[in-house]
């Protein structure tokens, strides 16, 4: 099974909604298909979820090879912009996972989101 996830407007902003779809390139027998849009601390030995935006089941039942299925998910609005190093990488990402019987085939894809700053507010901050 072979699954590849496509995604809409990116970069995106917080708050904004995560829309696209799962495009299954080589199908085959499956309980479901489910996509999970999470904040995840990745490394070359080391993966951590360290906020989880919601998973949503798009499909039950078997996958035809090149059936198209939509999502939508939404960023949450305090969503922090992405940073990535040669070490490692945090930030938003999908997962679309299947489950069946024995491994479950995955695919993972970062999400483009816009950076972004707001100046500190004057009145939390005491003047020199």
């Amino acid at each position: 099974m072979r699954l590849r996830l496509d995604v809409d407007g990116e970069p995106l902003g917080a708050g904004a909604a995560v829309g696209g779809r799962v495009v299954v390139e080589a199908g085959g027998r499956a309980r479901s298909l489910s996509v999970r849009l999470a904040f995840v601390e990745r490394t070359e030995s080391f993966e951590k979820v360290a906020r989880d935006a919601g998973t949503l089941v798009v499909a039950e039942g078997d996958l035809a090879d090149g059936a198209v299925v939509a999502f939508s998910l939404r960023l949450p609005d305090d969503a922090l912009p992405n940073i990535a190093t040669q070490h490692g990488r945090i930030g938003w990402e999908l997962c679309a996972r299947v489950d069946r019987a024995g491994p479950d085939p995955t695919v993972d894809r970062p999400i483009e989101l816009l950076r972004s700053y707001t100046a500190p507010d004057r009145e939390r901050w005491p003047s020199g």
